[in-house]
């Protein structure tokens, strides 16, 4: 979970409070008055359940001078209230596919890294099996270039020898969150994160407003 401040815990629960977007592209930042629209779509899982890794892809338009073939895009919110305004958080991190450009308006579809799982998985020099699904994954994660988040939480099982050529990143990272009962993500800072189906906190659990306040029956907060 991110870290939010007061005011941040505050904004997000009162009414009349709005989100703003920006982008950094390529280290250079485009606040939200370049931004005419954007949206965030998340692939669905093959099956509801476990062993599943969930991509996202990113639809923006943006006015700006140039914007480069492969450029990394961070994506950030913050909160707005009248004169109140939150501090920017992470929100998701993409690579640009597909880019086109009119009158200084650019038309982009980027996606998150969970894309370049779909390669065939070709472990560095001297890694051996069988090995343990953390060090798989450690090795997966420098090839795709990611951070492993440091909430993941590893068993200690381990993977034999596979089909060499036959095996993608995306297979393997399947694999091994079926074993841990959970689901593969790219988290709002781009880190490779592996939740298990059954981790949400018991917070989760009780019905709120849209605003996040306790619906009460009786004095009593309602469980589901």
């Amino acid at each position: 979970m991110q870290q939010t401040s007061d005011l941040w815990k505050q904004l997000i629960r009162e009414r009349n409070t709005e989100k703003e977007y920006a982008f950094e592209i390529n280290n250079v930042w485009y606040g939200p008055e370049t931004e005419t629209q954007h949206s965030v779509d998340y692939s669905l899982f093959e099956k509801f359940g476990i062993g599943n890794t969930m991509s996202a892809t990113l639809s923006l338009e943006v006015f700006a001078d140039n914007i480069p073939r492969g450029a990394v895009i961070k994506r950030y919110v913050r909160l707005i209230n009248g004169t109140r305004v939150s501090e920017w958080l992470p929100k998701g991190v993409f690579f640009v596919n597909r880019r086109t450009v009119e009158d200084g308006l650019w038309d982009i579809e980027a996606y998150d890294a969970m894309l370049k799982a779909d390669i065939t998985w070709t472990p560095r020099s001297g890694f051996t099996f069988p090995c343990t699904m953390e060090a798989a994954v450690r090795d997966i994660a420098q090839s795709m270039d990611v951070e492993l988040d440091e909430r993941n939480v590893y068993r200690p099982y381990t993977m034999r020898a596979y089909p060499e050529g036959e095996y993608m990143r995306r297979d393997a990272l399947q694999d091994i969150a079926a074993a841990h009962g959970g689901n593969w993500y790219i988290s709002d800072a781009g880190n490779l994160r592996l939740v298990p189906l059954l981790s949400f906190p018991a917070e989760t659990n009780y019905l709120v407003t849209e605003h996040g306040d306790a619906i009460l029956f009786g004095g009593v907060r309602i469980l589901v």
